[in-house]
């Protein structure tokens, strides 16, 4: 005779059948993740590795900001480098929405990457001038942006020796609709600490 504690029994047994199952599936599924592979060059990877030899060295940071006309200039010996150039690592173009965005033209010592006609991203070129060990001697970027609601424009230039920042400078205006723009300019020139 079949009763409730066989039913609870089998409804037991097929739960755990079905718990098993499901995270072999998903055990599986975890073990094969691709890996992106870099389109183009790895500027993120090398800025965050710049970033943590920054940070290593202890570096102070002269800062000089001009905000519609008016300047200030500073000397910081604490620094976050992974938020002052959080411009420069959005700028990276190895994002999968970016894969086939961009022409390619080099030559020796320089890398340049411009958007495509239709494309609609906001990096609109990275130009990168390296030195015989590949190493960044000067990035220039352009990025700019457009909505209903806003409209931005920058520059972004980052100038390296043997393979280290050295100085690096943003210019740039943002607009709101109805408003004036907004006009910036900011320098950072690395000491020693």
């Amino acid at each position: 005779m079949f009763t409730f504690g066989a039913m609870k029994f089998l409804r037991a047994q097929y739960l755990f059948v079905f718990l098993m199952a499901s995270s072999l599936v998903i055990s599986c599924g975890s073990e094969e993740i691709v890996q992106q592979k870099n389109v183009y060059y790895p500027w993120e990877s090398y800025l965050t590795k710049e970033i943590a030899y920054v940070t290593k060295g202890a570096n102070r940071l002269q800062k000089s900001v001009i905000l519609d006309g008016e300047k200030e200039e500073k000397i910081l010996s604490e620094v976050d480098w992974k938020k002052e150039w959080a411009l420069f690592l959005e700028a990276d173009l190895n994002k999968a929405a970016y894969q086939t965005a961009y022409d390619h033209f080099s030559e020796p010592g320089m890398i340049w990457y411009s958007l495509k006609p239709g494309e609609n991203l906001s990096v609109k070129k990275f130009v990168l001038h390296i030195d015989a060990e590949e190493r960044p001697v000067k990035v220039e970027i352009e990025v700019a942006q457009k909505n209903l609601l806003f409209e931005t424009h920058k520059k972004l230039f980052m100038n390296f020796s043997e393979g280290h920042v050295e100085t690096y400078y943003i210019e740039g205006s943002q607009q709101m609709t109805w408003t004036k723009p907004t006009e910036y300019k900011l320098m950072g020139v690395l000491l020693p600490k």
